[in-house]
């Protein structure tokens, strides 16, 4: 496919995702009550995605937004759902969390030498895209895109135990260190939203410039900084969660998408869908004033990011081009590419 036409695509289908006419527009799952759950279907598909022989150590999970599938790289394609958007892991590692958007659904599947095997279906809000946990497990907080909250899941009944209203577009979220706090990307209210994991409630806002769409999250290791990715301007945005104040930006790709940190919390990377690249961002030397060491040219639209357990190598997801990249952490290089996918839009790596 020329990048022309990449291009083309890349920022037609984003646009249409992020104001929520792609997804319903596919037809949604068939609706329960607020707070019902049920057996997700985690149905084998016929097609088993290769992991490249350089992960052998590692699990790796892949979300399809058109397909639905879920892809355990290397040990099986899962259909689960019409539409797949976001991965999150348990705090003790044995459940993995996957957000089903058209179908208004949290999916949790538990994990045993890489493999699924069913375990809930919850409702939440309108498109549900990420995830965290609180760090006991007990909760699980879920943005919703469309339904403008956060919905707190109960891991002992699987229902929902409460709806936390946001500024608009809640999107990526983040846990403090301490546990203490989630936070919130609001993509349309210009702002990133302070949720009490204690309290289950809005406990402020830190605001944004007007027209600023904070779209991914990144924290500090020692949760003094927080660091959002801007889509609209391409800048990444460092704010400062103790003074709950935003500090300075940092010019990086265009339309910058998800964040991960690496596990020694010296870098962090983001994927740029426009300039189809990944900038690597150091946040050791200055971290209220975080700079780009280097910037990694990518295919198609990249969107989700997920580094390797020892911090080795990191997986992009190329959403049109239906690829995900891995790049070499030390040579910032693409060394594999995993194709067969219709649009992967997150991806999640663990040690096997």
């Amino acid at each position: 496919m020329r990048r022309s036409t990449v291009r083309r695509r890349g920022a037609a289908l984003l646009w249409l995702a992020l104001c929520g006419w792609l997804l319903p527009g596919l037809t949604g799952c068939a609706s329960a009550p607020v707070g019902a759950h049920a057996q997700p279907t985690a149905t084998p598909a016929p097609a088993t995605l290769p992991l490249p022989p350089l992960l052998g150590a590692y699990h790796l999970y892949v979300t399809d937004l058109v397909s639905g599938d879920l892809y355990a790289l290397g040990a099986q394609t899962y259909a689960v759902a019409r539409s797949t958007h976001g991965l999150g892991l348990s705090p003790d590692g044995h459940s993995l969390y996957v957000t089903d958007s058209i179908g208004d659904r949290l999916l949790i599947f538990h994990l045993s030498g890489g493999r699924l095997s069913d375990e809930h279906a919850v409702k939440v809000g309108a498109q549900p895209v990420h995830m965290v946990a609180s760090p006991d497990g007990r909760y699980i907080f879920v943005t919703n895109f469309s339904g403008s909250s956060v919905s707190v899941v109960d891991t002992t009944t699987w229902r929902v135990a409460r709806t936390i209203q946001t500024p608009a577009a809640p999107h990526s979220i983040v846990t403090s260190p301490d546990g203490r706090y989630a936070y919130v990307a609001c993509y349309l209210g210009a702002a990133v939203a302070i949720i009490g994991i204690a309290r289950q409630a809005l406990v402020g806002t830190i605001p944004l410039p007007p027209l600023t769409r904070p779209y991914g999250l990144g924290i500090s290791a020692d949760g003094h900084y927080l660091y959002a990715s801007d889509n609209f301007s391409g800048r990444l945005f460092t704010l400062d969660a103790l003074a709950r104040r935003a500090l300075t930006s940092t010019q990086v790709g265009l339309a910058p998408a998800l964040i991960a940190r690496a596990p020694d919390g010296r870098r962090l990377y983001v994927a740029n869908g426009k300039s189809h690249d990944l900038s690597i961002v150091d946040i050791t030397s200055d971290p209220a004033a975080p700079s780009v060491i280097a910037t990694v040219p990518l295919d198609g639209y990249p969107h989700g990011v997920s580094v390797t357990p020892d911090g080795r190598y990191v997986a992009v997801a190329d959403t049109v081009s239906g690829h995900v990249e891995i790049v070499d952490a030390l040579s910032h290089q693409v060394i594999a590419t995993v194709t067969g996918m219709k649009y992967p839009n997150d991806t999640l790596s663990l040690a096997a």
